[in-house]
Protein backbone atom coordinates (compact mmCIF):
# COMPACT_ATOMS: atom_id res chain seq x y z
CA UNK A 1 0.00 0.00 0.00
CA UNK A 2 1.28 3.63 -0.96
CA UNK A 3 1.79 6.37 1.31
CA UNK A 4 1.20 8.91 -0.86
CA UNK A 5 -2.11 7.45 -2.31
CA UNK A 6 -3.44 7.17 1.03
CA UNK A 7 -2.63 11.07 1.76
CA UNK A 8 -4.13 11.81 -1.08
CA UNK A 9 -7.45 9.42 -0.44
CA UNK A 10 -7.16 11.18 3.22
CA UNK A 11 -7.71 14.23 1.66
CA UNK A 12 -10.33 13.86 -0.60
CA UNK A 13 -12.02 12.21 2.46
CA UNK A 14 -11.61 15.73 4.49
CA UNK A 15 -12.71 17.35 1.92
CA UNK A 16 -16.41 15.35 1.91
CA UNK A 17 -14.92 14.41 -1.95
CA UNK A 18 -13.99 10.77 -1.52
CA UNK A 19 -16.25 7.90 -2.73
CA UNK A 20 -17.54 4.89 -0.71
CA UNK A 21 -15.36 2.86 -2.27
CA UNK A 22 -12.47 4.83 -1.22
CA UNK A 23 -13.84 5.55 2.52
CA UNK A 24 -13.73 1.47 2.28
CA UNK A 25 -10.51 1.85 1.42
CA UNK A 26 -9.18 3.96 3.98
CA UNK A 27 -10.97 2.14 6.81
CA UNK A 28 -9.43 -1.08 5.31
CA UNK A 29 -5.98 0.42 5.85
CA UNK A 30 -6.09 3.20 8.71
CA UNK A 31 -4.41 1.06 11.01
CA UNK A 32 -1.25 0.94 8.63
CA UNK A 33 -0.85 4.49 8.84
CA UNK A 34 -2.17 5.88 11.68
CA UNK A 35 0.92 6.67 13.72
CA UNK A 36 2.61 8.58 10.69
CA UNK A 37 3.02 11.75 12.36
CA UNK A 38 2.38 13.44 8.81
CA UNK A 39 -1.22 11.72 8.81
CA UNK A 40 -2.01 12.08 12.43
CA UNK A 41 -1.72 15.59 11.58
CA UNK A 42 -4.36 15.56 9.17
CA UNK A 43 -7.05 14.55 11.55
CA UNK A 44 -9.03 16.12 14.22
CA UNK A 45 -9.79 14.16 17.35
CA UNK A 46 -13.37 13.89 16.08
CA UNK A 47 -12.12 12.69 12.53
CA UNK A 48 -9.83 10.14 14.14
CA UNK A 49 -12.66 9.01 16.45
CA UNK A 50 -15.16 8.74 13.07
CA UNK A 51 -12.61 6.49 11.25
CA UNK A 52 -12.03 4.09 14.48
CA UNK A 53 -15.45 3.76 14.97
CA UNK A 54 -15.74 3.10 11.57
CA UNK A 55 -13.27 0.31 11.55
CA UNK A 56 -14.78 -1.09 14.47
CA UNK A 57 -18.39 -1.73 12.60
CA UNK A 58 -16.29 -3.22 9.95
CA UNK A 59 -14.86 -5.83 11.13
CA UNK A 60 -18.24 -6.65 13.41
CA UNK A 61 -20.12 -6.46 10.54
CA UNK A 62 -17.44 -9.20 8.98
CA UNK A 63 -17.67 -11.00 11.74
CA UNK A 64 -21.85 -11.37 11.65
CA UNK A 65 -21.11 -12.33 8.10
CA UNK A 66 -18.96 -15.60 8.69
CA UNK A 67 -19.58 -16.58 12.19
CA UNK A 68 -21.79 -19.43 11.07
CA UNK A 69 -18.92 -20.93 8.80
CA UNK A 70 -15.37 -21.87 8.12
CA UNK A 71 -15.46 -19.88 5.06
CA UNK A 72 -15.15 -16.53 3.75
CA UNK A 73 -15.21 -14.83 0.68
CA UNK A 74 -12.71 -12.24 -1.05
CA UNK A 75 -14.06 -10.40 -3.50
CA UNK A 76 -11.94 -8.07 -6.19
CA UNK A 77 -13.73 -4.47 -4.94
CA UNK A 78 -14.61 -2.33 -7.58
CA UNK A 79 -11.99 0.05 -5.90
CA UNK A 80 -9.01 -1.94 -6.91
CA UNK A 81 -9.78 -0.01 -10.16
CA UNK A 82 -9.24 3.40 -8.99
CA UNK A 83 -5.60 2.01 -7.15
CA UNK A 84 -4.43 1.53 -10.77
CA UNK A 85 -4.09 5.43 -10.98
CA UNK A 86 -2.24 5.78 -8.02
CA UNK A 87 0.19 2.72 -9.29
CA UNK A 88 0.86 4.84 -12.85
CA UNK A 89 1.35 7.91 -10.28
CA UNK A 90 4.33 6.55 -8.23
CA UNK A 91 5.65 4.89 -11.36
CA UNK A 92 5.28 1.48 -11.14
CA UNK A 93 7.60 1.31 -14.82
CA UNK A 94 4.42 2.71 -16.81
CA UNK A 95 3.15 -0.68 -17.60
CA UNK A 96 0.82 -3.36 -15.97
CA UNK A 97 1.41 -4.21 -12.35
CA UNK A 98 -0.88 -1.94 -11.82
CA UNK A 99 -0.84 -2.13 -7.77
CA UNK A 100 1.66 -3.58 -5.00
CA UNK A 101 1.69 -4.02 -1.42
CA UNK A 102 3.54 -5.89 1.39
CA UNK A 103 1.80 -8.10 3.83
CA UNK A 104 3.38 -8.75 6.68
CA UNK A 105 3.46 -12.83 5.83
CA UNK A 106 -0.96 -13.31 5.49
CA UNK A 107 -1.86 -15.68 3.55
CA UNK A 108 -4.79 -16.00 1.54
CA UNK A 109 -8.82 -16.73 3.02
CA UNK A 110 -10.40 -19.57 2.88
CA UNK A 111 -12.94 -18.74 -0.18
CA UNK A 112 -11.94 -16.53 -3.48
CA UNK A 113 -14.27 -15.29 -5.97
CA UNK A 114 -13.30 -12.98 -9.41
CA UNK A 115 -15.35 -10.97 -11.25
CA UNK A 116 -15.65 -11.37 -15.13
CA UNK A 117 -14.69 -7.83 -15.49
CA UNK A 118 -11.20 -8.73 -14.05
CA UNK A 119 -7.84 -10.34 -14.31
CA UNK A 120 -7.68 -14.41 -13.99
CA UNK A 121 -6.40 -14.68 -10.04
CA UNK A 122 -3.08 -16.45 -9.14
CA UNK A 123 -3.60 -17.73 -5.81
CA UNK A 124 -1.44 -20.19 -3.49
CA UNK A 125 -3.30 -22.88 -1.03
CA UNK A 126 -2.90 -23.74 2.75
CA UNK A 127 -0.70 -26.50 1.66
CA UNK A 128 1.46 -24.65 -1.31
CA UNK A 129 -0.49 -25.67 -4.32
CA UNK A 130 -1.03 -23.24 -6.88
CA UNK A 131 -3.97 -22.29 -9.03
CA UNK A 132 -5.03 -19.64 -11.72
CA UNK A 133 -8.79 -18.86 -11.08
CA UNK A 134 -10.14 -17.88 -14.40
CA UNK A 135 -12.35 -14.73 -13.95
CA UNK A 136 -15.99 -15.09 -13.09
CA UNK A 137 -14.83 -18.26 -11.11
CA UNK A 138 -15.25 -19.08 -7.58
CA UNK A 139 -12.75 -21.66 -5.48
CA UNK A 140 -13.91 -22.57 -2.10
CA UNK A 141 -11.52 -24.45 0.68
CA UNK A 142 -10.76 -24.84 3.95
CA UNK A 143 -8.50 -22.07 5.90
CA UNK A 144 -6.10 -25.01 6.06
CA UNK A 145 -6.14 -28.57 5.64
CA UNK A 146 -4.49 -29.66 9.29
CA UNK A 147 -5.64 -32.17 10.46
CA UNK A 148 -8.17 -33.35 7.52
CA UNK A 149 -7.79 -36.94 5.61
CA UNK A 150 -8.12 -34.78 2.25
CA UNK A 151 -7.49 -31.52 0.74
CA UNK A 152 -11.03 -30.68 -0.82
CA UNK A 153 -11.88 -27.82 -2.27
CA UNK A 154 -15.12 -26.41 -4.50
CA UNK A 155 -15.09 -24.54 -7.72
CA UNK A 156 -17.74 -23.13 -9.92
CA UNK A 157 -15.94 -21.81 -13.42
CA UNK A 158 -12.56 -22.59 -14.37
CA UNK A 159 -9.25 -23.63 -12.78
CA UNK A 160 -5.93 -24.58 -13.80
CA UNK A 161 -4.67 -26.64 -10.57
CA UNK A 162 -0.88 -27.39 -9.85
CA UNK A 163 -0.96 -29.45 -6.61
CA UNK A 164 1.72 -29.87 -4.37
CA UNK A 165 2.32 -33.73 -4.14
CA UNK A 166 1.36 -35.33 -0.65
CA UNK A 167 1.11 -39.37 -0.41
CA UNK A 168 -1.45 -39.28 2.67
CA UNK A 169 -3.97 -36.69 1.97
CA UNK A 170 -5.26 -36.57 -1.40
CA UNK A 171 -6.48 -33.43 -3.23
CA UNK A 172 -9.86 -33.46 -4.30
CA UNK A 173 -11.69 -30.79 -6.82
CA UNK A 174 -15.69 -30.79 -6.33
CA UNK A 175 -17.23 -29.36 -9.35
CA UNK A 176 -20.81 -30.32 -10.14
CA UNK A 177 -21.50 -33.85 -9.50
CA UNK A 178 -17.71 -34.13 -11.03
CA UNK A 179 -15.10 -35.23 -8.03
CA UNK A 180 -11.34 -34.95 -9.48
CA UNK A 181 -8.91 -36.78 -6.90
CA UNK A 182 -4.88 -36.48 -7.30
CA UNK A 183 -1.99 -36.75 -4.96
CA UNK A 184 0.17 -33.95 -7.05
CA UNK A 185 -0.18 -33.01 -10.47
CA UNK A 186 -1.34 -30.44 -12.92
CA UNK A 187 -4.95 -30.61 -14.84
CA UNK A 188 -7.33 -27.95 -15.70
CA UNK A 189 -11.11 -28.23 -14.73
CA UNK A 190 -14.11 -26.43 -16.71
CA UNK A 191 -17.16 -25.85 -14.91
CA UNK A 192 -19.24 -23.00 -16.28
CA UNK A 193 -22.75 -23.30 -14.44
CA UNK A 194 -24.13 -22.69 -17.87
CA UNK A 195 -21.92 -25.10 -19.66
CA UNK A 196 -23.87 -28.69 -20.63
CA UNK A 197 -20.26 -30.32 -19.72
CA UNK A 198 -17.25 -30.37 -17.20
CA UNK A 199 -14.16 -31.26 -18.71
CA UNK A 200 -10.80 -32.07 -16.98
CA UNK A 201 -7.74 -31.79 -18.61
CA UNK A 202 -4.54 -33.51 -17.49
CA UNK A 203 -1.27 -31.56 -18.38
CA UNK A 204 1.09 -33.11 -15.49
CA UNK A 205 0.58 -36.31 -13.77
CA UNK A 206 -2.55 -39.12 -13.29
CA UNK A 207 -6.02 -37.79 -12.06
CA UNK A 208 -9.06 -39.89 -11.31
CA UNK A 209 -12.26 -38.71 -12.29
CA UNK A 210 -15.76 -39.62 -10.62
CA UNK A 211 -19.20 -38.96 -10.58
CA UNK A 212 -19.93 -39.05 -6.99
CA UNK A 213 -19.16 -43.10 -6.53
CA UNK A 214 -18.72 -43.76 -9.92
CA UNK A 215 -15.62 -43.97 -11.61
CA UNK A 216 -15.07 -41.99 -14.76
CA UNK A 217 -12.01 -42.90 -15.76
CA UNK A 218 -7.86 -42.57 -14.98
CA UNK A 219 -6.60 -39.71 -17.25
CA UNK A 220 -2.91 -39.06 -18.30
CA UNK A 221 -1.02 -35.95 -19.67
CA UNK A 222 -2.65 -34.39 -22.44
CA UNK A 223 -6.02 -36.73 -21.68
CA UNK A 224 -9.48 -35.52 -21.33
CA UNK A 225 -12.73 -36.47 -19.85
CA UNK A 226 -15.94 -34.93 -20.85
CA UNK A 227 -18.89 -35.42 -18.29
CA UNK A 228 -22.61 -34.56 -19.72
CA UNK A 229 -24.55 -33.10 -16.70
CA UNK A 230 -27.84 -33.84 -18.33
CA UNK A 231 -27.10 -37.62 -19.43
CA UNK A 232 -24.86 -38.50 -16.67
CA UNK A 233 -22.01 -39.96 -19.71
CA UNK A 234 -18.98 -39.43 -19.57
CA UNK A 235 -16.50 -39.80 -22.53
CA UNK A 236 -12.44 -39.82 -22.85
CA UNK A 237 -10.45 -38.15 -25.91
CA UNK A 238 -6.70 -37.48 -26.34
CA UNK A 239 -5.91 -33.68 -26.83
CA UNK A 240 -3.34 -31.49 -26.22
CA UNK A 241 -3.56 -30.43 -23.35
CA UNK A 242 -2.21 -26.57 -23.90
CA UNK A 243 -5.11 -26.27 -25.99
CA UNK A 244 -7.07 -26.14 -23.06
CA UNK A 245 -5.03 -24.46 -20.72
CA UNK A 246 -4.27 -21.61 -22.92
CA UNK A 247 -5.96 -19.25 -21.17
CA UNK A 248 -3.74 -19.49 -18.31
CA UNK A 249 -0.76 -18.06 -20.61
CA UNK A 250 -3.09 -15.68 -22.06
CA UNK A 251 -5.02 -12.11 -20.21
CA UNK A 252 -3.76 -10.26 -17.09
CA UNK A 253 -3.41 -11.81 -14.22
CA UNK A 254 -3.82 -11.12 -10.68
CA UNK A 255 -1.05 -11.87 -7.82
CA UNK A 256 -2.89 -11.09 -4.66
CA UNK A 257 -0.62 -11.65 -1.20
CA UNK A 258 2.02 -13.90 -3.20
CA UNK A 259 5.16 -14.08 -2.27
CA UNK A 260 8.26 -13.49 -4.82
CA UNK A 261 8.93 -17.34 -5.31
CA UNK A 262 5.42 -18.35 -6.00
CA UNK A 263 5.20 -15.61 -8.55
CA UNK A 264 8.46 -16.92 -10.36
CA UNK A 265 6.61 -20.27 -10.83
CA UNK A 266 4.11 -18.72 -13.47
CA UNK A 267 6.91 -16.19 -14.90
CA UNK A 268 8.86 -19.29 -15.81
CA UNK A 269 5.98 -20.68 -17.20
CA UNK A 270 4.70 -17.93 -19.63
CA UNK A 271 8.51 -16.79 -20.66
CA UNK A 272 10.12 -20.42 -20.80
CA UNK A 273 12.62 -19.21 -18.67
CA UNK A 274 14.07 -20.95 -15.38
CA UNK A 275 14.05 -18.03 -12.04
CA UNK A 276 16.90 -19.10 -9.44
CA UNK A 277 16.82 -16.91 -6.12
CA UNK A 278 20.09 -16.33 -4.08
CA UNK A 279 18.59 -14.59 -1.37
CA UNK A 280 15.63 -16.68 0.89
CA UNK A 281 14.38 -13.15 2.38
CA UNK A 282 13.99 -11.92 -1.01
CA UNK A 283 11.85 -15.10 -2.25
CA UNK A 284 9.65 -15.34 0.36
CA UNK A 285 8.63 -11.73 0.09
CA UNK A 286 4.96 -11.08 -0.42
CA UNK A 287 3.41 -8.65 -2.48
CA UNK A 288 0.25 -7.70 -4.60
CA UNK A 289 -0.07 -6.87 -7.70
CA UNK A 290 -1.67 -7.06 -11.26
CA UNK A 291 0.18 -8.82 -14.59
CA UNK A 292 -0.26 -7.04 -17.95
CA UNK A 293 -0.94 -9.61 -20.61
CA UNK A 294 1.50 -7.20 -22.87
CA UNK A 295 4.39 -7.12 -20.29
CA UNK A 296 7.32 -8.52 -21.38
CA UNK A 297 9.91 -10.23 -19.25
CA UNK A 298 12.08 -7.40 -18.05
CA UNK A 299 9.17 -5.22 -17.31
CA UNK A 300 8.11 -7.60 -15.09
CA UNK A 301 11.20 -8.72 -13.10
CA UNK A 302 11.72 -4.85 -13.08
CA UNK A 303 8.84 -4.17 -11.83
CA UNK A 304 8.37 -6.75 -9.03
CA UNK A 305 12.31 -6.44 -7.99
CA UNK A 306 11.48 -2.94 -7.61
CA UNK A 307 9.00 -3.71 -4.88
CA UNK A 308 10.96 -5.95 -3.41
CA UNK A 309 14.71 -4.24 -2.54
CA UNK A 310 15.69 -7.16 -5.51
CA UNK A 311 17.87 -7.04 -8.54
CA UNK A 312 18.26 -9.66 -11.22
CA UNK A 313 20.92 -10.49 -13.99
CA UNK A 314 19.84 -12.74 -17.21
CA UNK A 315 21.24 -15.20 -19.12
CA UNK A 316 19.55 -15.26 -22.40
CA UNK A 317 22.01 -18.89 -23.77
CA UNK A 318 21.22 -20.45 -20.76
CA UNK A 319 17.64 -18.77 -20.53
CA UNK A 320 18.16 -18.76 -16.91
CA UNK A 321 17.36 -15.29 -14.54
CA UNK A 322 19.02 -14.91 -11.09
CA UNK A 323 17.14 -12.97 -8.39
CA UNK A 324 19.16 -11.17 -5.48
CA UNK A 325 19.20 -9.10 -3.46
CA UNK A 326 19.97 -4.94 -4.24
CA UNK A 327 21.62 -4.32 -0.78
CA UNK A 328 23.83 -7.37 -0.52
CA UNK A 329 27.19 -7.48 -0.35
CA UNK A 330 29.63 -9.42 -2.12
Amino acid sequence: MDKQYFLELLHKYLNDKATDEEQQFLVKYYDLFSAEADIISLLSDEQREKLKKEISVSIWENIDKHIETDKKTVPLRPWFLRITAAAAIIGICGFGFLFLRHKAGIKPGASYTTHKQKPNLFLVLPDGSRVILSYGSKLSYASSFAGLAKREVYLIGEAFFDIKHDNLKPFVVHAGKVETTVLGTAFDVKAMPGDKTITVTVTRGRVKVSDHNRLLGIIIPNQQITFNKQRSVSTQNSIDARTSTIWTAQGDLYFENVTFGEAAKVLEERFKVKILFTDQLVQSKYFTSTFDKSASLDQALKSICEFNDASYSYDKKKTTITISNKFQTN
